[in-house]
């Protein structure tokens, strides 16, 4: 009897866990129900509900500092903290630990993120249709451009975090939900399997080359797109929803994603050879150019180094704009007692400073600067993401110019890499050594945790390629089992 009721207390519970979980998916969209007639009844109603969906974006659950400062760099080693003190999420990351409870909550956390961002553009894009009237000077196709292609890029961001190593892949196993509608039928929130995600994924972002077809980063510079007022005589001056294209899933955000796509999906079983496409992908941004022939996207150079530039603005090719950015990366860099730092001669290492001591990224302390703290002594900060001293840049790239290289470069275009090398300032010794794919391989994780670092992108290198050990900052092997992020709980019981 004692074994029949702690069996029954066991499936209550259960039961109990789930539709909580439940109840936290089905209430993660957005609360537009009561304001849905206003929200809906004009543009501006539209505009300001994608607006909101970049805002989450950049907030400190997803890119602000979750998914890019956080999450991807702490289990590629890239931090440590002061000596003497410790930081209880560092430490399970970057011991691969994803049961203990801090580490729980940052995924369950990050989970939802995403899926109410996706809510939010699903918001929009069940009502667009049947508003179109309310569109003027191309906000239509604007608007759910921008909002297809998001989706799209959302979902594919949440698959590379919560799937496996790509060889490890197989079509029919179950992904991730890949949700298209606001619901609250719990069967439209169930994992999809990775066949199902990738051709949704592929279809909307065709759906939004097509929708963004006049977008206005097609005619006009960045330069004069962020520049309000200087398109005098223009249409473009009397409609602000038009600039600052770089910080919207623009054109060319939708090519980058797709070089990113078919590179992802490359070493999954069952499908061919992709990396053709991916590279096809990525020279359409690299080539991209103005109505004058100049470059759409310029690689950073010595004359844009510094504060406020070290992510190299002219490279985004798409970022989103936080204005709350110094709170939200104020632990993390400004303040000594808490911020993320790393040791200057493993650094020294993993910049090749005595190979290329005048590396732009490297050079005169600009990316780590050692200062020295009264009663405490040195500490390397990092500054990657600094404007000025004591605040922080509102721009965070989410895909930029040197990844496309660096997907060109991978996908059979090694000769590309002597021109980033060349705006790198690296030294030119290094021009004849891409010889063969591992060559190249070795290079490319050089210079992935070089270019990306604080910006996530070396875990997806390392997973793409089913690295099972990381040579820097120390040696440390491992399964690839280390690599792959558990479902969150609230996923897992819903799926009970």
């Amino acid at each position: 009897m004692n074994i029949m009721k702690q069996i029954f207390n066991i499936i209550i519970l259960t039961l109990t866990l789930a539709l909580s979980a439940c109840n936290e998916w089905l209430d993660i969209n957005p609360a537009l129900e009561i304001r849905e007639e206003e929200s809906f009844s004009t543009e501006q109603g539209f505009q300001d509900l994608l607006v909101g969906a970049y805002i989450r974006m950049a907030s400190s659950s997803l890119y602000g500092l979750n998914t890019t400062v956080v999450l991807p760099e702490m289990i590629t080693q890239h931090w440590t903290v002061r000596a003497g003190t410790s930081n209880e999420l560092l430490t399970s990351l970057t011991g691969f630990d994803y049961t203990s409870s801090v580490s729980k909550s940052l995924l369950e956390t990050t989970w939802l993120a995403y899926y109410k961002t996706i809510s939010n553009l699903n918001s929009l894009l069940a009502h667009i249709d049947e508003k179109k009237a309310l569109f003027t000077d191309g906000n239509y196709e604007l608007i759910k451009g921008e909002a297809i292609g998001l989706r799209a890029f959302l979902h594919l961001e949440i698959l590379r975090f919560w799937s496996p190593v790509t060889s490890q892949i197989n079509l029919d196993d179950k992904a991730i939900p890949y949700v298209k509608t606001v619901t609250k039928d719990p069967n439209e929130l169930l994992t999809r399997t990775y066949r199902e995600v990738l051709d949704n994924i592929i279809n909307e972002l065709d759906q939004a080359e097509a929708l963004l077809a006049d977008d206005p980063i097609l005619t006009y510079t960045n330069t004069q797109l962020n520049a309000p007022g200087t398109l005098q005589g223009s249409d473009l001056t009397i409609n602000d929803f038009h600039y600052f294209r770089q910080v919207r899933f623009n054109y060319y955000a939708v090519k980058a994603a797709k070089a990113r796509y078919y590179l992802f999906i490359n070493n999954i079983n069952g499908i061919g050879d992709t990396k053709s496409l991916a590279a096809r992908y990525a020279l359409e941004v690299i080539e991209a150019q103005n109505s004058d022939g100049s470059l759409k996207f310029t690689l950073g150079n010595e004359s844009e180094a510094g504060y406020g530039r070290l992510t190299f603005p002219t490279e985004h090719v798409f970022a989103v704009n936080n204005s709350l950015a110094t709170t939200t990366l104020k632990a993390a860099f400004f303040e000594y007692t808490t911020a993320f730092t790393q040791d200057k001669t493993k650094l020294a290492t993993a910049y090749e400073s005595a190979l290329h001591p005048l590396d732009i990224r490297y050079r005169d302390q600009r990316l780590w600067e050692n200062k020295t703290i009264p009663l405490v002594g040195d500490f390397n900060y990092f500054r990657k993401f600094n404007d000025t001293e004591t605040t922080a840049e509102a721009d965070m790239p989410l895909m930029r110019l040197s990844e496309m290289y660096f997907i060109a470069v991978e996908c059979g275009r090694p000769d590309l890499f002597r021109t980033f090398r060349i705006a790198r300032n690296m030294d030119s010794s290094i021009d004849d050594t891409l010889i063969d794919e591992d060559a190249i391989k070795e290079r490319l994780e050089k210079e992935y945790r070089k270019e990306f670092y604080g910006e996530g992108q070396m875990y997806f290198f390392y997973k793409r390629l089913n690295y099972t050990k990381f040579t820097w900052p120390a040696a440390l092997s491992f399964s690839w089992e280390n690599l792959l992020l558990p479902l969150p709980d609230s996923q897992l019981l819903f799926e009970i």
